[in-house]
């Protein structure tokens, strides 16, 4: 499985709710994690962030407003990925 937004294939977009401006992604709430968790295999991660993403097939999403500092996680639902070579 993989997601569609770190693969490039989507592009999250969202307004914030505290002020209605449009917010980025920060990439996967994993990376938060300390400088070398986008290094991590993703699974581990998973099996230790606290959320309901591992066996969910769900890739969380922090999304972060310029204007006003607000910050969400957002689901994103992974789809299969190719097949990998024998």
């Amino acid at each position: 499985m993989l997601c569609p937004v770190c693969s490039g294939l989507e592009r999250l977009a969202a307004a914030c709710s505290r002020c209605g401006s449009a917010m980025a992604d920060a990439g996967p709430v994993t990376d938060a994690f300390g400088p070398y968790a986008p290094y991590r295999p993703i699974g581990d991660l998973k099996r230790t962030d606290g959320l309901v993403d591992l066996g969910a097939g769900v890739c969380f999403h922090l999304l972060e407003c310029g204007r006003c500092g607000g910050r969400t996680l957002r689901p994103v639902r992974e789809i299969p990925g190719p097949e990998p070579a024998r």
